[in-house]
């Protein structure tokens, strides 16, 4: 979930879009499944928005964007991610900068 609302950090996606974005971005490949999940959930819980936009080929689009309620969920998560990746961090090291295999 914090990938995707990274990403919608910077700016709206529709849902393929979002998918070869993160593939790109991260190299991880997102099924459409979970992606499709993932941002049911934010809109249910107020995190995203949607609009429909008409395609200049193909059928219309639905795009996401933050809300200001995802956009501060996204801080929090954020400021969580740090304190997760800096005790994992350290939970690695041994003392004299050597870590555990």
């Amino acid at each position: 979930m914090l990938i995707v609302m990274s990403a919608l950090s910077e700016r709206e996606y529709y849902g393929y879009e979002l998918v070869e974005h993160l593939l790109a971005k991260t190299g991880m490949e997102v099924s459409d499944g979970t992606l499709y999940a993932i941002l049911i959930r934010l809109k249910a819980e107020g995190l995203v928005s949607t609009r429909w936009q008409e395609a200049e080929r193909g059928p219309a689009r639905k795009y996401y964007e933050l809300t200001p309620d995802g956009r501060a969920v996204l801080t929090r998560m954020n400021r969580s991610w740090i304190e997760i990746a800096t005790g994992v961090e350290a939970v690695l090291k041994v003392r004299g900068g050597r870590r555990v295999h």
